[in-house]
């Protein structure tokens, strides 16, 4: 089990690089599906599809799971290839944004070597919760190429009872509400 850096954000404050890197990051999945879009002569009905193409060839591309337990989320990310070195998690009370960089160049004699795929990976996931967490509280860990993040949900206040239902509390059945209404 390797631990991964979790860097913690207020809620609203977004003063962090990652913030400008995914901002930067988005624009360029516009451009892209824009040009994708350009690319097929301007004809509507796929405009999903060029999305997620833009995505995955600016972004790179995880294969990962938002899972609501009770009482917190939990985030599985496919990150084969990459150490917890190379993962840095970013936390706020209403997303995780997953950043992971790395580089492998094989060393060997360049005569030699006919081709390669071997060289820089990246990939940004953000995911955005349904509901708060205490960003605080967040684990992480990288384990067999799969990063684990559990996310602990925010305590959730019950509003206060509207004064319909203090008078149904009360002891006013439904029927006397409906002659009250009448």
């Amino acid at each position: 089990m390797s631990d991964v850096r979790i860097k913690r954000q207020a809620d609203g404050e977004r003063s962090l690089p990652v913030f400008q890197e995914v901002d930067r990051r988005l624009d360029a999945v516009r451009q892209r599906a824009y040009d994708l879009f350009a690319k097929r002569g301007r004809s509507g009905g796929n405009d999903l599809g060029d999305w997620v193409t833009a995505e995955r060839e600016v972004l790179g591309f995880a294969l990962g799971e938002l899972k609501d337990r009770e009482g917190e989320y939990e985030v599985d990310l496919a990150l084969p290839g990459f150490g917890a070195e190379d993962v840095e998690l970013t936390a706020t009370p209403n997303e995780l944004i997953i950043h992971a960089e790395s580089s492998s160049r094989r060393k060997g004699a360049d005569d030699t070597m006919v081709w390669s795929e071997f060289g820089s990976s990246e990939v940004y996931r953000r995911f955005a919760l349904p509901t708060s967490i205490e960003a605080d509280r967040i684990s992480a860990e990288l384990t067999n190429g799969v990063l684990h993040v559990h996310a602990p949900k925010s305590a959730v206040i019950p509003p206060a009872p509207s004064a319909t239902a203090a008078t149904v509390a009360a002891g006013t059945t439904n029927r006397e509400t409906k002659e009250m209404r009448a």
